[in-house]
């Protein structure tokens, strides 16, 4: 799968809710989902992007529109994880870790967690 393009939150919280509710998704069933109020129609619209750009399958099935994700949350992870740090921290890791260390978005818990899992990549030879 080639790079895809970056969703601005709108979109990105559309897809949140239908990766939530994993498997064919109805309309009205993502707008339940949805933590911010939209119309009908602008949903819609956003459903109708989010095809276009190649994250969302349309099926009808009678006379139903279900949703189906072309994408795993954790595709779509991974790529914004790797542009982010490649836009904001020129490709390195510790820069990113400090920066939300120093931030105080890290606390002594967190920092232990990511040990043990470089640890446990490093033991099962990932790294």
């Amino acid at each position: 799968m080639g790079k895809l393009p970056h969703l601005p939150e709108s979109e990105l919280d559309i897809m949140l809710a239908v990766w939530a509710m994993e498997g064919p998704v109805t309309a009205p069933a993502i707008l339940d989902q949805l933590e911010r109020p939209l119309t009908a129609s602008a949903l819609h619209s956003y459903l109708k992007r989010l095809e276009e750009k190649g994250y969302l399958r349309c099926e009808k099935a009678g006379k139903v529109n279900q949703y189906l994700p072309l994408v795993t949350r954790e595709a779509y992870q991974r790529q914004e994880s790797r542009s982010v740090l490649g836009k904001l921290y020129q490709g390195s890791l510790r820069h990113f870790t400090a920066a939300l260390y120093d931030g105080g978005s890290l606390d002594r818990q967190e920092v232990e967690e990511l040990r043990a899992y470089l640890d446990e990549l490093d033991k099962r030879g990932d790294m």
